[in-house]
């Protein structure tokens, strides 16, 4: 009797021991797992500040652009330079006034940044005459049109050397034609930060052509530019300066948001955003010339 209730006890004791080993791991495996996933949630959490992180850093960047430089959201005016060949004297077979040397541009340029002027892109300009956002007081715009190849070859150096922003107003049907920019050139300037627009598809008289032939410049222009770059085509240039009431209808049509003539003038907000002036430089000007159209153009 006594060796039954010593065996019956025995059993007791080791089913007991069995459930509290069995218990414990179980607890030690539930705790372990818990932390596992606890670990790669905050991994992933901390990867997602990171990605944030990143995202913020790029903005800042865009964003501190003007960082320094006194703003103003007032109707001052923004003055619009217009280049258009760049090459060095001995390269000019006949001399020209609209072709200038690449030491004069740096010259100009520099004159222009020596009297506290920021360039600003079309967007700017644009986010400033229509949506009344604040650019630098002094702010001007250069631009070059025609889209020649030398504009990659010297130009576009100084303005990286003086870290400054421009526009090429391109001849879209001209691209990789040689004497123009190629598509890779304008891909690159692009990507670099400076804005390629159009300048029509052919360079027409458009004050000479009907409303759907306008738009038709227009449109086919926008089309294999955004082909090039990847990106919005927003703004255009009117060839020699050309246009008429149909010319201002078809650019609000083929969804230009900004255009511009060749009148002499700053741009406001009062301006019509599709006749907006520029200022001509010719490359006869003396620099003191240069700097009295600057700054004395109302």
């Amino acid at each position: 009797m006594n060796s039954r209730s010593q065996k019956g006890k025995l059993i007791i004791i080791i089913t007991l021991l069995s459930i509290l080993l069995v218990s414990t791991f179980a607890f030690f495996k539930f705790k372990n797992d818990t932390k596992s996933n606890n670990s790669s949630e905050t991994s992933s959490k901390e990867e997602s500040v990171s990605i944030d992180s990143d995202t913020e850093n790029d903005y800042s960047k865009d964003s501190n652009r003007f960082e320094g430089i006194k703003l103003t959201s007032e109707d001052v005016g923004v003055p619009v330079l217009y280049y258009h060949s760049v090459l060095p004297d001995s390269e000019v077979t006949t001399p020209n006034e609209v072709t200038i040397s690449p030491e004069k541009l740096k010259q100009e340029l520099e004159i222009v940044k020596n009297l506290g002027y920021t360039t600003i892109t079309l967007s700017e300009l644009n986010d400033y005459l229509n949506n009344k956002i604040e650019i630098p007081e002094k702010s001007i715009v250069i631009t070059f049109d025609d889209g020649y190849t030398d504009n990659y070859i010297h130009a576009f150096p100084i303005l990286k050397e003086l870290g400054m922003k421009a526009t090429v107003f391109m001849i879209s049907s001209q691209i990789n034609s040689g004497y123009y920019m190629s598509a890779e050139q304008l891909k690159e300037m692009s990507d670099y930060g400076i804005d390629i627009e159009s300048h029509t598809d052919t360079h027409a008289y458009l004050d000479t052509l009907s409303y759907d032939e306008q738009l038709k410049e227009m449109t086919e222009s926008k089309r294999k530019l955004e082909e090039v770059l990847g990106k919005d085509v927003t703004s255009i240039a009117y060839p020699f300066g050309n246009y008429n009431k149909d010319t201002v209808k078809a650019s609000e049509a083929a969804g230009y948001t900004l255009g511009f003539t060749t009148n002499k003038g700053l741009d406001k907000r009062t301006s019509n955003k599709l006749e907006l002036d520029r200022i001509y430089v010719s490359s006869t000007y003396s620099l003191d010339t240069f700097k009295e159209r600057l700054l004395n153009t109302k």
